[in-house]
């Protein structure tokens, strides 16, 4: 009996120092190769009793400091880092981005050659040679010896080649935006590289922390049935079971462990080496994805991979139209100027000046330009399959991904209430272990399912992340989820790292620490530093330089003058604009009560005479925007006593008159946005073989207008709208009746240039386009946009009753209303509106409103016995403003007849069916 006492108090005194060792393993996550459970051999012995059993000497207990990395390295010194950091230090240390940027740089320079080829080539040759000729002159003479020495310039101009420079130039432009495309490939790449490495971190941590304290539960078990066993408690299967459990979850952690330092030495060579001493934590992101066939329409225009397809596209068809050139002669004009100084019976000085038209057509070549367009042609074709099927392709991968997220999503509920459900199991088997009523197998199971439960819910937050991720690649919106423009040189702004600027600072202090004589040199750094700090006076902060201001006020002369500048919603507006205006010197801010609402005004200066103060406050109203008002002291000082003594809003007892305000919906005056008429006059009559300058394409007529006067190129510019599959408007500049001109022009427009790519064409095409989408661009459609214009009336004190009465019942009645039939309820009766038309049910009614885009500016309502319902359309002051919205409807409202009436009719008919208590 004794002995089973003892043996409980130890298994007891067990659980408490197990407990404090599992917390300290929760606060010290440390890896390790080992532990290994040491066992002693089992002996069988039979006593004098002839009681026969087995005997196992006491199992050595697996202790938390033996668990450790095999190099000895924790994880507890690492300084925590966002994924945010990780993706910029990545960024910023690629070799691949600097390789690939330096390819965009080779495509512009053969862009930049291929437009060389539109100037002239001049060469400059000089020829000094001297020449004996046999025979001579005459018979005493065998030979005869002369010089030749001149000089030439030559110019060359291409001046017709079929079109192929134009056809190269843009073959080579649709190859820059390519090398572009692949730029931000490359950076979304290491990209994915970076996530891949922060996230292989994050989750083998998580692996190594559950299985370690699975591990430790083991172990627990492993000393408390070791106990018992040497009690004679429990039997050799319970002790053996438990040692295999100890033994498979050991070799778990050992390998869990490895991919750890793999993933570390794989996020080292990743982020870089200033980044090895970071621990990635991150794993919870706010994870919403939009439906398959919006994802899918989005990608296949956003895609990078299909980008690529799409621009080469582009530039094999340039490249084909620049084969086809070929067949095409070619015309090049050449300026030569000739200089004689020495030559055979040389008598003096001579020049020529020749000019040269050559024109070259090739009959035959063996069929080499026939080939080469054949060639691109195949070329062509084989892109449109590869993206045909690259298409095919993304979608089937979006479809997985779409799939896993969603199915991912709901497995992470269930399995967080398995590992809820099988912690709570587990703790109530080991109170039941303890005590002895429980059976260790249970035990071991619930022990193993929480460790599984564990497991995979780790394993469906990974894939969860990883798969978002991979789906804003596809989709194109990796790169703007992290803010990146890889077009900006500057695009990796390490002003949004939370890290780099303290490890950057961290890694210098501690490389100073190493050098002695630099240490030094910081001490005397700092000293000099500490010195000038002490002889350098304190400069007073804003708010000691606007108390001593007030000070000063307070002592100030009642007749003097200061500036007021009202009014602020609040004190910290005022604050901030006195720091920006840095007056704080001179002036201070305080609250006031004005029409029952708390005003903050700010009083700035003291003048001695009010001469002063007014030429001061002319001055500031260059200067700002805000209402400028001049007070003596002494009623500043009565609104500032009033300020320290606490506002007290006073309320005033209403007068026996009652305001009656009614709102009636106006015709709102619109931007209108038109070319430049006396151009465009110019730009449709000009010669048809005259050139222009095609600049940019837009999307509205807002934009481009805003575009052509940004851009100082509205008096010379044409802006109209055409049809190409959607509405776009084209801008195109100058009216030339050469090409040269029209290129000299272009070169002008550097900024444009770059940017937008403008090219020279033939002006026909665009009077031609213009013709074509002439009635677009004359009958513009206009939408009504309405505002609300209050007037209001004083009704004397005896009518107040009656008011209020119908004041009342309006307010009933319209709660239900909009806005906008409140208000064709409330307008005078000698208003107008428009009839649009009677439908069968009010719901109908409803559905028309929001087909045609009406429903904030119509007015639906039942009547009659067999319900029908009303559509009203617009409130107007007079006949002539509904008549011109009637002309201005669209189409297919106007294929209803609609007509106008007076407003009174169809308020009383809406009365009669919708009274007060009677309304549906």
């Amino acid at each position: 009996m004794r002995k089973i006492c003892l043996s409980l108090i130890f298994i007891s005194q067990l659980f408490s120092n197990d407990d404090i060792i599992l917390d300290e393993q929760k606060n010290n996550i440390q890896i390790s190769d080992e532990p290994q459970v040491e066992e002693k051999p089992i002996k069988r012995v039979q006593n004098k009793l002839q009681y026969k059993g087995t005997v196992v000497k006491k199992v050595e207990r697996l202790r938390n400091s033996n668990i450790n990395f095999s190099n000895e390295t924790t994880l507890e010194k690492f300084k925590k880092v966002s994924l945010n950091d990780v993706v910029l230090e990545t960024l910023s240390n690629s070799d691949m981005i600097r390789s690939a940027r330096e390819k965009v740089i080779q495509s512009q320079l053969k862009l930049d050659d291929g437009l060389a080829d539109y100037y002239p080539t001049l060469n400059f040759e000089y020829t000094y040679s001297k020449t004996r000729h046999y025979p001579g002159e005459d018979d005493n003479s065998r030979y005869k010896f002369y010089n030749d020495r001149n000089y030439r310039f030559v110019m060359a101009q291409n001046l017709f080649a079929g079109g192929a420079t134009y056809y190269n130039v843009k073959s080579l432009r649709e190859s820059l935006l390519v090398q572009r495309n692949m730029y931000k490939l490359t950076v979304q790449e290491e990209l994915n590289k970076a996530i891949k490495a922060y996230f292989g971190v994050v989750f083998s941590k998580k692996a190594v922390e559950v299985n370690k304290k699975h591990m430790i539960k083991l172990q627990r078990i492993l000393d408390i049935v070791t106990i018992k066993y040497d009690n004679g408690a429990s039997s050799i299967g319970d002790l053996t079971s438990i040692k295999a459990n100890v033994s498979n979850a050991q070799t778990k952690l050992i390998k869990d462990k490895s991919k750890l330092e793999e993933a570390l030495r794989y996020y080292e060579y990743i982020v870089g080496k200033k980044f090895s001493k970071t621990l990635p934590y991150e794993r919870d992101f706010n994870i919403k994805i939009a439906q398959f066939d919006k994802l899918f329409q989005r990608a296949v225009s956003q895609n990078p991979n299909l980008k690529n397809y799409y621009l080469n596209i582009e530039a094999e068809k340039y490249k084909v139209q620049n084969a086809q050139s070929k067949f095409s002669p070619k015309v090049d004009l050449e300026v030569t100027y000739n200089d004689i100084k020495d030559q055979e019976d040389y008598e003096g000085d001579e020049n020529d000046f020749t000019g040269r038209v050559k024109l070259t057509y090739n009959l035959f070549n063996g069929g080499k330009d026939k080939n080469k367009v054949l060639r691109s042609y195949s070329i062509l074709r084989d892109l449109k399959f590869r993206l045909n099927e690259e298409i095919k392709k993304l979608k089937w991968n979006l479809s997985k991904l779409h799939t896993s997220i969603n199915s991912v999503k709901d497995a992470l509920k269930s399995t967080k209430s398995e590992v809820s459900s099988s912690q709570e199991a587990v703790e109530a088997y080991w109170e039941a272990f303890k005590l002895g009523e429980q059976d260790l197998n249970v035990l071991l199971q619930g022990q193993r399912q929480l460790n599984s439960a564990e497991l995979e819910l780790i394993k469906f937050e990974r894939s969860n992340i990883q798969d978002f991720f991979l789906l804003l690649g596809y989709t194109g919106d990796l790169l703007a989820y992290f803010n990146i423009d890889p077009e900006n040189n500057k695009f990796v702004n390490f002003s949004t790292s939370t890290y780099n600027k303290k490890l950057y600072d961290d890694l210098k202090d501690k490389k100073l620490l190493f050098d002695e004589e630099v240490k030094e040199k910081i001490v005397d750094k700092k000293e000099k530093k500490e010195q000038k700090q002490k002889e350098v006076k304190k400069e007073p902060s804003l708010n000691e330089n606007i108390d001593l201001f007030i000070k000063t006020f307070l002592q100030a002369d009642e007749n003097s003058f200061m500036i007021i500048i009202k009014d602020f919603d609040n004190v910290y507006d005022a604050f901030d604009f006195i720091k920006e205006q840095k007056i704080s010197k001179e002036s201070f801010a305080f609250d006031i009560l004005k029409k029952y609402k708390i005003k903050t005004i700010i009083a700035r200066k003291i003048f001695d005479n009010e001469l002063d103060a007014r030429q001061e406050m002319k001055k500031m109203s260059k200067t700002t925007n805000k209402s400028l008002e001049l007070k003596t002291i002494k009623d500043i000082k009565e609104l500032y006593i009033k300020y320290l003594e606490g506002l007290e809003v006073k309320v005033k007892e209403p007068k026996p008159k009652v305001k009656i305000v009614e709102k009636i919906q106006m015709l709102k005056k619109q931007q209108s946005f038109k070319t430049n008429e006396d151009f465009k006059k110019r730009f449709l009559e000009a010669n048809k073989e005259n050139y222009t300058i095609n600049i940019a394409t837009f999307t509205s007529m807002k934009e481009a207008i805003s575009f052509a006067k940004k851009e100082q190129i509205y008096d010379n510019s044409f802006v109209f709208k055409y049809i190409e599959g959607k509405e776009l408007v084209k801008v195109m500049y100058g009216v030339f009746e050469n090409y040269e001109d029209a290129v000299i022009s272009l070169d002008i427009l550097d900024d444009i240039k770059q940017k937008y790519y403008p090219v020279i064409e033939k002006i026909q095409t665009k009077q031609n386009l213009y013709k074509q989408n002439k009635e677009l661009n004359e009958k513009e459609k206009k939408t009504q946009e309405y505002e609300i214009v209050t007037k209001s009336k004083i009704v004397d004190s005896k009518e107040d009753k009656k008011e209020d009465k119908k004041k009342d019942k309006k307010e009933n009645r319209t709660k239900s209303l909009n806005d906008f039939e409140a208000l064709f309820l409330e307008v005078p009766k000698n208003y107008y509106t428009i009839n649009l038309a009677t439908i069968n049910t009010k719901e109908e009614a409803k559905e028309f409103t929001l087909k045609h885009g009406i429903e904030d500016t119509s007015f639906v309502f039942s009547f009659g016995d067999k319900n029908l319902a009303k559509v009203m359309y617009g409130v107007f002051e007079n006949y002539e403003q509904a008549k011109k919205a009637l002309e201005e409807l669209p189409l297919n409202l106007r294929k209803n007849s609609p007509y106008i009436e007076k407003i009174a009719k169809k308020q009383d008919l809406y009365n009669k069916y919708h009274s007060l208590g009677k309304d549906k």
